[in-house]
């Protein structure tokens, strides 16, 4: 139970420091320190993980930062001795086959799917009781315990909402520090939701959140000029549908420069679903000229995700997650010659496509 309590601590107090886990490799590090907590050791971990080992009120916890430095996972690592992963462990020469060890030891794996954080995911049964386990990149050990992202947010817990169909309690507030940052993402939370064209919400964020889209995202780019919108749809979204064929006019017309980022949100990010498949296509030919109309006229082929792919899309999905909202379409647009960015959460009406378009 202490332990429990330490990790809960120690993750909660991680805040809000970055808020786009999307943006960059996250200096987790430098992270835990400004937090209170200390690093007292780093390793390298047979995993292909970086292990940390973080003291906070007079106990240890080691905590483990993925291959891409995006997330941290804090449980532990097992190898297919059913072993757990020591710092002088070597990692075997072949991949186990770890259904089959799963079900050896009487667990039923009822799912398989490719984690928002990259890894591949299995959701395991077992007397009645449903848990996710993660396969780490390298296939060699197994992850059990909880995925992070950088503002402190549990991937498990939305993951086992989605793949298991297992809601997960909101935690109870901790105070202090935790309390102030659980306040801050509450507050800007409700700002996200409730204003329809979010003029209020901070600039800095908004600006955020548009630099991160550029840099972080996967999409395919359609149009010209100087005012740029981002839009995120997922490829079975009837909404999202009907923003292409709004924006499509301005789009012709040489006003808007449309650069589309597509997510597998309704199908809960399963890589084998006709909408992975369509994104998949979509990404891979984004230099055919008419591929936009083809995905929104439904004329578009389907090609299986790769792992990259896979990872391109899941870092799509967790952009997604990292700006507070859920839905789709959600569109971020800066005028041409402008320095700040704005927020549309939803399709967007006729006056809103026309404050996108810079006024000479």
């Amino acid at each position: 139970m202490q332990k429990k309590r330490l990790v809960k601590s120690i993750l909660m107090a991680l805040g809000v420091s970055l808020s786009l886990s999307a943006m960059a490799a996250t200096d987790w590090k430098k992270i835990m320190t400004a937090r209170g907590n200390k690093v007292v050791k780093e390793f390298s971990s047979p995993s292909g993980f970086r292990g940390l080992v973080v003291e906070a009120a007079g106990a240890e916890k080691t905590f483990y930062v993925t291959e891409n430095g995006d997330y941290l996972f804090s449980g532990e690592l097992f190898g297919e001795d059913g072993q757990p992963l020591s710092q002088k462990s070597v990692a075997p020469k072949s991949v186990p086959d770890w259904n089959r060890i799963m079900q050896g030891k009487g667990n039923n794996i009822v799912k398989e799917f490719r984690s928002s954080s990259g890894f591949k995911g299995l959701v395991v049964e077992r007397n009645g009781s449903k848990k996710i386990f993660y396969v780490t990149a390298n296939g060699k050990f197994l992850a059990a315990g909880e995925v992070f992202n950088s503002s402190g947010g549990s991937i498990t817990k939305i993951e086992l909402a989605e793949q298991a169909g297992i809601a997960q309690a909101a935690p109870a507030a901790v105070p202090g520090l935790a309390n102030e940052v659980d306040k801050t993402v509450t507050e800007q939370s409700k700002m996200l939701t409730t204003i329809r064209e979010l003029e209020t919400v901070p600039t800095e964020f908004k600006n955020k959140v548009f630099a991160a889209a550029e840099k972080s995202t996967a999409w395919v780019e359609e149009g010209s000029g100087n005012n740029i919108v981002y839009v995120i749809f997922d490829p079975i979204c009837p909404h999202c549908h009907k923003t292409w064929e709004m924006l499509r006019p301005y789009v012709q017309r040489g006003l808007l420069r449309v650069r589309w980022i597509p997510v597998i949100s309704l199908s809960g990010n399963n890589m084998q679903s006709p909408s992975a498949q369509m994104a998949a296509y979509f990404l891979l030919n984004r230099g055919e000229t008419d591929i936009v109309e083809k995905m929104f006229r439904k004329t578009i082929k389907s090609v299986a995700p790769d792992d990259k792919m896979a990872r391109s899309l899941s870092q799509n999905l967790l952009f997604l997650r990292d700006t507070k909202f859920r839905g789709t379409p959600l569109l971020i647009y800066q005028r041409g010659g402008e320095r700040n960015a704005f927020i549309v959460p939803e399709q967007p009406e006729v006056d809103q496509i026309e404050r996108m378009i810079r006024k000479n």
